[in-house]
Parts: C-alpha cells; structure tokens; sequence
C-alpha cells in the first residue's frame, strides 16, 4: 500500500509540541527509506527560513539546522492560528495539513448537521445555558454535558432527571443527587469556566457487562482521497457511561458480534459516516489530513456520532495488537505529506456524494 521508493532528497516535516526522538517512525524510516524532519514552533528561526530539530533518515538521527521543508505534518495540539497563517506565508498555501487539532465540538455538530445523511446520526446538541437544559430535563431526557474543547473525559457529567433534583454522575463513576439550587450552582460554576456543550445522552448497547465505543481513524493517502485506515473499541468500566477510562481495546467486529447481522450493518454504515464527516470537516475547519469519529452503536443497532477528534491517539493501536493496522495508521498520512510535496497548493474535497450509499 506504501511504496519503498522515497525520493531521497525530499526532506518532509513533522511538527510537535516539541521536538523528540519518536520509535515507531524511526522503525518506518529504516523500513521505507524515508526522511522526516521533527522539529517545534520554538525550534524555527523566520529570518532565515530554518529550523533545528532532528533530522530522521534511513533509521537513523540527526541534530542540525535545516531548511524548512517543503510540506509539513501538524501534530501540535492545541496548536496556533498564528503559526500556521505565517507558515502558510513562508511554504506556500496548502503545504500543511491539520491546521486545526483542537476541534470545537459545537463548531462540529454544526458544519455535521449540514449534511442530510449525517444528521440521522447525530444525538441533538446546543450549547450549555441554563434555560435551555431545565426544559429539557423537565421532558425527562438524559443529557451529557462536556467541554467544547478536548479535556480526554474530564469534566464530562451525564444529568439525570429524579423528580425534583437531578442526578450527576461523572466520568469516574461518582454519582451525586442534586435539589434545584445545589444543581443551579453547579451549572454556575461551570458557565463561569471553558464553554461547555450539551448532547442528548445515547443508551448504548451492553455488552460483556459495559458499554463499548467504536473509533474509526479517517486519513488521506497518497492519493489524497479520504479512507478508514484504523478501527477499534473501547469497553468501558461496567459503572461508567464514558469509554475515556477503558479496560480494554477490542476490534469493533469482536463486540459488534453479539448484535448479528445489526452490529455488521451497524459497522459498514459507520464507515461511511466517518468518511462524510471527514469531507465536511476538511475545508470547514481547515485543511485536514486525519480525523478519528467515535460512535455509540444503540440496542437497536444504531450507530450515533459522539465525538470527532483531530489529533487521533495512535497508541492505542500499539495496544490493540494489529500490526498490519498500525503501520497503516502511522504511515498513511506521511504519504500524503509526500504528495504536498510536489503538488500545487491544496483544495479541500468533500466527499458529499457518498451520502447516498447509506
């Protein structure tokens, strides 16, 4: 799926938060050859149009200052507007991909609605504000309530309505009933914080005792065209409603299993969700290369979007165990990293006309 022949002298770049010796890309650059610069926003000197970092070729490394390469990989997180507009001013428009990490998820389930296909799939969800929520927790749904931006399962809380209180249950399994005031002061605390988004809660399906997730990673290749390039699960503890504390990673087939022909429904229809969202995010929030979308798979075998994430967490697939899948997940995007390469300044394609295979 890769080949071996990297051009030699084509010197890509990989951007971090800051500059490290990373294994499993020096495992990649023995095995196809390639080279790849890893450097920090710290580490790039604007006058002169270079950087130092750690030149990575043929397996081994090398510390030096080199020129800015002639595309470049963003992994920093959150990342920098700033930085990416005068790297774009230096390289050339469309030379740097993922120039958003850190996805607001509301700016999110709002360019998402705008599909027709994908708004079947996506639990409703506004932001947080105080009017808003006691009408809906008065028609006795579940709600969610999260951070528009990252924080990885911390200060998620699932609200439950119980007559007159409410009760709060947090991602660690804390459960706490809450009368109208104490629950009117938790919301004030947390409006007087990060903006906060609320998502009508989704019954998963139990299975082996918990709820389970299943992330798809959508990257472009080399071709750069949108595929599926990982997939897995997380099971969740049996007292948690949030997969972020797992106790163990399956492939999604494995706990789809038990839903029959529901669950291999349920998984080729996310496929092809994750790839729509990928063409309506790309362009939408910048220029993407690689996204992952974690879904809930009902009882009814109803797969709904929960969460897309723009800086996928690639260990996992060092848990996982499939080595043919994490190569894949490492090694598609530098693929197409060697494509920007060459190619004239990016246009973001959608891939819209998917929608009606689903």
């Amino acid at each position: 799926f890769c080949p071996r022949e990297w051009y030699p002298m084509i010197l890509m770049g990989l951007l971090l938060n800051r500059t490290q010796r990373l294994p499993y890309y020096q495992y990649l650059s023995r095995k196809y050859g390639l080279r790849l610069l890893v450097f920090s926003p710290a580490d790039i000197n604007w006058s002169r149009r270079s950087t130092t970092g750690l030149l990575l070729q043929r397996g081994a490394w090398y510390w030096g200052t080199y020129p800015l390469p002639a595309a470049i990989y963003n992994r920093c997180y959150p990342g920098e507007a700033r930085l990416i507009a005068r790297l774009e001013e230096v390289l050339g428009s469309g030379r740097i991909f993922n120039t958003a990490t850190a996805f607001d998820k509301l700016q999110v389930h709002q360019i998402l609605q705008k599909s027709g296909v994908l708004q079947r799939y996506l639990p409703p969800a506004q932001a947080l504000g105080s009017e808003s929520l006691e009408k809906l927790l008065c028609e006795g749904k579940k709600l969610v309530i999260k951070p528009r931006i990252g924080q990885s399962g911390r200060g998620v809380y699932l609200l439950e309505p119980a007559g007159g209180s409410v009760v709060v249950s947090s991602a660690y399994g804390i459960t706490l009933p809450l009368p109208t005031e104490a629950f009117s002061a938790f919301l004030a605390v947390l409006a007087a914080e990060a903006g906060y988004i609320v998502q009508e809660y989704v019954e998963g399906a139990v299975v082996h005792g918990g709820l389970f997730d299943v992330r798809l990673v959508a990257q472009k290749g080399r071709q750069g065209e949108w595929e599926i390039t990982g997939a897995l699960s997380r099971a969740a503890q049996p007292d948690t409603f949030v997969t972020n504390y797992y106790r163990a990673l399956y492939a999604p087939a494995h706990l789809l299993r038990p839903l029959g022909e529901m669950g291999r429904r349920a998984l080729s229809t996310m496929a092809e969700l994750a790839l729509i969202s990928a063409g309506q995010l790309d362009g939408g929030l910048g220029h993407l290369g690689e996204i992952c979308v974690d879904f809930m798979v009902d009882p009814q075998g109803k797969p709904w979007i929960i969460e897309v994430n723009g800086k996928p967490d690639k260990s996992l697939f060092h848990e996982l165990g499939d080595e043919e899948m994490r190569e894949r997940v490492y090694l598609t995007p530098l693929t197409y990293l060697k494509r920007l390469s060459y190619l004239q300044p990016h246009r973001a394609k959608g891939v819209e006309h998917r929608e009606g295979n689903i």
